[in-house]
């Protein structure tokens, strides 16, 4: 999109929407399945807060309470974990995963007046279970924990239940919002969104509290005696995402700037270690579900766009002006990205940006193979409905299938709330519309101008009658005739009867699933530069585009003897 369409590749394109190219083609690619009717009651309006996904598991947060299901089971359907209004039903839930813990002694302080701890390794504490933990910044935490194919949940314990006398059964989670592990321990943003907490190390579901020689907290009060007060701040600014980097670091956004926060053992207090902080960048991760790995690299939505970023080999550079994200910066001229309308994630190889442009919401497709961006995916389900604005992605992996949910933002309802849904992308029974803008061609002389004379387009793999329609554009405008300027053609699907000894149903043969098309533009303008612009549907594959234009060398160019003076 930022470089000149007549200095493009052989086999690069302008623009596409709805399309893949890593095998040497463009495949079309399937719409939605929209499931929000299978899963219950709660679709009437549903506010649906977030999606998450773990193993075979996954997890749909709305009104306060929690579905779950192992979608690759034929067999499972949607069970309620807990009912609405447990939680907030409007705040944002974040959702993280840790082990069980590895650290199961008594801690207490060496010395009356000091800082420094000791295990007692005569005194055993209760081992925590690996399990998910659900905040919501407002409730105390929910605790999820996966056995035998089912899941069961229970709420966290409070500071007031991190009793002096029970310390064989240590559990504490205070009430935040974003999450992260790292170096085996759990990180909490505060509900202010400006300290980090964080747990005992080895126990991720118990947080550091001050205590005694005695192994006895050292006050009751939770903001003297609690995960305060050993917390941490990068900065005042309201904290936007955590995420573990592949450095040792703990990334950090905030609204004013991102930091590296690495963990110095060599200093600690109450056995905890001390925090060390690296300024990266001014630009910030959007929200806590826009950041994503890129095979060593890591790539974020920000307000403006796209950054990237290498934790190892930072420097200290915006990936504004990257090569990652430099060809699609025209998308984001002029656009601001919404907090809750935004996120990210790999799939398939695949790295997938829900965001704004400048041709309304979709997700941007980036090839983490290639290195790539190979389409903008704006998507509906089988009744062409817009599904609207992805706020929340998640992908369900075995060694033998694969699938992906995100919810979405909808449409506005009559009542003024967003119709959410939950769909599972690139699984509907239709494909959707395919539709890309090619490399204009030229001789790049400024004397010589081209006259289009036809186009051919080779299909293959036509198993269903396909719409091709191509339209021609001359120095960047379309031709206005319609026969000159658009043309759209039909491929059938041809089949082949199995006769052996007698006629079995059809079948499509190899040879009839390619398919070459023509089309005469001779009608149309002529100009320095040619370009057309492709659309197909029925998930065919364009392999090859093959056009013939006429050079012209006029002494005065046809445009410049209309317009200029």
């Amino acid at each position: 999109m930022s470089v000149d369409d007549t200095r493009l590749g052989e086999d690069e394109y302008k623009f596409a929407k709805n399309i893949r190219n890593r095998f040497g083609t463009l495949e079309g690619i399937k719409n939605v399945n929209d499931i929000s009717s299978d899963i219950g009651a709660f679709t009437t309006n549903p506010p649906i807060q977030a999606i998450y996904s773990i193993g075979e598991f996954v997890f749909l947060f709305f009104k306060g309470g929690c579905k779950y299901r192992k979608p690759l089971n034929p067999d499972s359907t949607w069970a309620v974990l807990y009912s609405s209004g447990t939680m907030d039903k409007a705040a944002e839930i974040y959702v993280q995963a840790v082990p069980a813990s590895t650290q199961n002694f008594l801690r207490k302080e060496t010395q009356v007046a000091g800082a420094s701890l000791e295990l007692d390794t005569e005194v055993a504490v209760q081992k925590t279970v690996a399990a998910i933990i659900v905040q919501d910044g407002v409730s105390q935490p929910r605790i999820i924990e996966l056995s035998g194919g089912t899941a069961t949940d229970r709420t966290a314990k409070t500071y007031a239940e991190w009793s002096d006398g029970t310390y064989t059964s240590r559990e504490y989670i205070p009430i935040g919002k974003q999450m992260a592990f790292f170096n085996n321990k759990l990180f909490v943003v505060s509900i202010d969104g400006t300290e980090i907490y964080h747990s005992v190390s080895g126990r991720p579901m118990d947080f550091v509290v001050p205590i005694t020689t005695a192994g006895n907290k050292i006050n009751a009060d939770e903001t003297i005696g609690g995960a305060p007060a050993t917390s941490y701040t990068v900065g005042y600014n309201i904290i936007t995402a955590l995420s573990v980097l592949n450095n040792e670091a703990l990334f950090v956004s905030t609204v004013g700037g991102s930091y590296g926060v690495s963990l110095d053992y060599t200093m600690t207090v109450f056995a905890e270690p001390m925090f060390r902080k690296q300024y990266l960048f001014t630009a910030n991760s959007i929200n806590q579900h826009s950041f994503v790995d890129l095979l060593g690299d890591f790539a974020f939505i920000d307000p403006e766009g796209l950054r990237s970023f290498n934790a190892v080999m930072q420097s200290k550079n915006e990936g504004r002006n990257s090569i990652f994200s430099l060809k699609v910066a025209r998308l984001f001229k002029d656009v601001v990205q919404e907090t809750k309308k935004c996120a990210a994630i790999v799939f398939d190889d695949y790295a997938l940006f829900a965001c704004n442009t400048i041709f309304g919401h979709g997700i941007l497709v980036f090839d983490t193979l290639t290195k790539q961006f190979v389409s903008f995916d704006q998507l509906t389900d089988d009744s062409n409905s817009n599904i609207g604005p992805v706020i929340n992605f998640a992908k369900v992996e075995t060694n033998n299938k694969r699938e992906l949910f995100a919810i979405t933002h909808g449409t506005t309802t009559s009542s003024g709330d967003p119709a959410y849904k939950c769909v599972k992308l690139y699984e509907g029974s239709n494909f959707a519309t395919a539709y890309v803008e090619t490399k204009a061609f030229c001789t790049n002389d400024t004397r010589v101008e081209q006259k289009p004379q036809e186009l051919r387009l080779l299909f293959n793999k036509i198993q269903s009658a396909s719409s091709v329609t191509a339209t021609q554009r001359v120095n960047d405008e379309t031709t206005p005739d319609t026969s000159a300027g658009s043309q759209a053609k039909t491929l059938a699907a041809q089949v082949t009867p199995i006769t052996f000894p007698v006629t079995l149903s059809t079948v499509w043969s190899g040879p009839k699933q390619i398919q070459n098309l023509l089309y005469n533009f001779q009608g149309g303008q002529q100009g320095w530069k040619v370009s057309y612009a492709l659309k197909w549907t029925n998930g065919i594959n364009l392999s090859n585009i093959q056009l013939q234009t006429q050079d012209i060398t006029p002494m005065n160019p046809m445009l410049s003897q209309a317009y200029v003076s």
